[in-house]
């Protein structure tokens, strides 16, 4: 798995996957709205925590990808 780091705050996390897509059974309408966006989802290597990022907007800039 790519490991990056938060250009800011000097965290680093493991992106888990860069192509998952919303899923809202108990909202469909919340859903679709989504229909068209990708999600990056990411592990901080500090505290595990998991977060979740339109894939655009992780890689505008404020994320670095380390080498492996």
């Amino acid at each position: 798995m790519a490991r990056w780091r938060h250009k800011k705050r000097g965290t680093t996390y493991e992106v888990i996957t860069d192509s998952a897509s919303l899923q809202c059974s108990a909202a469909p309408e919340f859903e679709k709205m989504f229909d068209d966006d990708v999600f990056t989802v990411y592990r901080s290597e500090q505290t595990g925590a998991v977060y979740v990022r339109p894939t655009e907007e992780f890689l505008d800039g404020r994320f670095e990808k380390l080498e492996e």
